[in-house]
């Protein structure tokens, strides 16, 4: 039984039967059920019982001054002086609290998005009111970069999907015995490092014509930021792989396609079989890994048409290969060789697409021609590029709703969930 559940139950000697029956339950599900329980017996007593949290660090209690130990459910109170209005807070045992403490200054989560995921777990020790819910989000209306677009909070799109795949899959079947998750027009490869080094997944192959970039998920690694003692009990179950000291063992690296993914080119160089097909097969892929290396990006995309002249001149960039030390280890999880791309194509069991713009399409061709579920979070529509692509009724494609809805009448298994991030968060996927 953990130190938190005990020193509960003697603190509330009525909980001490429903304790019991919780003992070879987990942690997390032992708090939020006597965190319930709790709460009503004070109600009866008439006791104010605070917001409490479980401590994941050791810290110094702001009423007795003893250590609050890792593992400790504890509460927070607002410390801010009121003579410089610096903002400041301390934190108490959940034993030494009393109605004399000021209240909990105002969780941040549900100030800036209206959310709180801890707060559905019972496990936020802020204030949650209802008046300043979302009263922080003015600066959503702020413009990118001085640009047109508003700026969207979906910095930790990776992870939103990451998680969608854990729930909608199973871990199980993500990491399927000798099977390849394909992470199609990747960019920089981040979705795939996730699902390998911090969901367990055994391999994930990005296919996408641009050199891999890791060297923002590397650094949070290496500081520790998806180890347990970092992501808590609410958030911990989505990082599997993830253990308290993990930073001090290397991450791994994607394996990389790097080509365009064209769905059926991709199926023919797959499945050739005969002497002539295979070498012919072989020979496309050397040519694509050479077009994927001569084509330039900007951060707005792909700039360069195929016979070397730039959509816009002035914001072309050289097509330089960065040297630094990340740089070279993504460089050599590139595959050059055909047989194990051809390898690679014909043991994947999933493909997914995260704002994938062009290849949006080419991912339910490829999946629909060699029979394995896919997931697409559309973007871009591209309908200049597209023109052809028509709905049902005989609408075109021009809007996101509509690219949603073709998608979707793709396949008459396709289903489609909303994520929980901002900006186009609609996946359209199909299962097993």
């Amino acid at each position: 039984m953990s130190v938190p559940v005990v020193a509960a139950a003697m603190r509330y000697p009525e909980l001490l039967v429903a304790v019991a029956d919780t003992a070879s339950s987990v942690v997390v599900t032992q708090q939020l059920k006597l965190t319930a329980a709790m709460a009503a017996l004070a109600g009866d007593r008439g006791e104010a019982t605070p917001q409490c949290t479980i401590s994941r660090y050791e810290h110094i209690c702001g009423v007795c001054k003893s250590n609050i130990m890792p593992g400790d459910r504890m509460f927070c109170f607002d410390t801010t002086d009121a003579t410089n209005d610096k903002k400041s807070m301390s934190w108490g045992h959940e034993s030494c609290h009393n109605t004399n403490l000021p209240p909990p200054p105002t969780c941040r989560h549900w100030m800036r998005l209206g959310r709180c995921p801890s707060l559905q777990a019972g496990l936020c020790a802020f204030s949650h009111n209802e008046d300043a819910r979302g009263s922080a989000a003015t600066n959503l209306d702020k413009k990118r970069y001085g640009g047109r677009r508003n700026y969207i909070r979906n910095q930790h799109k990776n992870s939103v999907l990451r998680i969608f795949l854990m729930q909608t899959y199973g871990i199980e079947y993500l990491n399927q015995q000798d099977g390849v998750i394909i992470d199609a027009a990747g960019g920089k490869g981040e979705l795939a490092w996730e699902l390998i080094n911090l969901s367990g997944v055994k391999d994930c192959v990005v296919v996408d014509p641009r050199q891999l970039n890791l060297s923002l998920v590397q650094t949070k690694w290496k500081k520790g930021l998806f180890e347990k003692k970092r992501t808590g009990p609410v958030f911990s179950k989505w990082y599997p792989a993830c253990e308290d000291g993990c930073k001090m063992r290397q991450s791994k690296s994607p394996r990389h396609l790097r080509c365009f993914l064209d769905g059926e080119a991709c199926v023919e160089f797959m499945t050739a079989t005969s002497k002539e097909d295979v070498h012919r097969a072989d020979e496309w892929y050397q040519n694509q890994l050479i077009r994927a290396k001569e084509i330039s990006w900007t951060s707005k995309g792909l700039t360069q048409h195929e016979d070397g002249t730039s959509y816009n001149e002035e914001e072309a960039t050289n097509n330089v290969e960065t040297k630094s030390s990340e740089a070279i280890e993504t460089a050599e999880s590139e595959i050059s060789s055909a047989q194990e791309a051809r390898n690679v194509l014909q043991k994947s069991h999933l493909i997914v697409g995260l704002h994938c713009d062009q290849a949006a399409g080419e991912i339910v061709d490829f999946a629909s021609a060699k029979n394995i579920p896919w997931c697409v979070v559309p973007c871009c529509t591209y309908s200049e590029m597209f023109s052809c692509r028509k709905l049902a009724d005989g609408t075109r494609v021009t809007s996101y709703d509509h690219l949603v809805q073709w998608l979707q009448e793709r396949d008459p298994r396709a289903k489609v969930a909303t994520l929980d991030m901002e900006g186009k968060n609609k996946v359209v996927y199909t299962l097993p």
